[in-house]
């Protein structure tokens, strides 16, 4: 059905197209649930408890199915200060960027993968990872870098709100090769 054409339906077609969706999305529900049935009915018990409530099976209501996250621990809090060391592919980044422009974008491109990862404003390049970046001059930027990235509380000044501050160090990790490197995670 086009768009355009809903506008000229009189009020009962309306409330029949309203019906008949309404229609199509329980019995893709019912269908769906009826799946679920099946696959629960095969599994053992120990697998069950990780697929608690999906379908319509259960006193919760519906669910899809267990995620990767559903099945973590929860830990609670995190630690405050913690170190990731990880490799940033910058080829990947620079890409058809202007010669002149693209040591300052690699930077600027650090700091915002840093600070969706590590959830801080104030995040500071360290001077080996800058001369890393810049040491082939503005349009010769490396293709890839091993960064240790650092997570710590800031000392309030005084007359400061009590919330905790968060900073990022981000300096250069010198290897041989990038190959076979994972990243590390660590809480200090």
């Amino acid at each position: 059905m086009v768009c355009g054409a809903r506008k000229n339906m009189n009020k009962e077609e309306k409330l029949q197209l309203i019906a008949d969706r309404k229609q199509a999305a329980e019995s893709r529900r019912n269908k769906d649930d009826k799946k679920w049935k099946r696959a629960l009915a095969k599994m053992d018990d120990e697998k069950k408890k990780q697929y608690q409530g999906v379908g319509n099976t259960s006193e919760h209501g519906r669910r899809r199915g267990a995620t990767r996250r559903s099945l973590l621990k929860q830990e609670g809090r995190k630690p405050d200060t913690v170190s990731v060391e990880c490799t940033i592919h910058l080829a990947k980044i620079l890409k058809k960027r202007t010669f002149h422009k693209r040591a300052p974008v690699a930077v600027k491109k650090i700091k915002k993968i840093v600070s969706k990862l590590m959830k801080t404003k104030d995040n500071r390049i360290d001077a080996s990872l800058n001369t890393y970046l810049w040491h082939r001059g503005v349009k010769g930027v490396p293709g890839r870098v091993r960064v240790l990235i650092q997570r710590k509380v800031a000392e309030n000044a005084e007359g400061s709100s009590k919330r905790k501050r968060f900073y990022t160090v981000i300096s250069n990790v010198p290897v041989a090769s990038f190959k076979g490197l994972t990243t590390k995670y660590s809480a200090e």
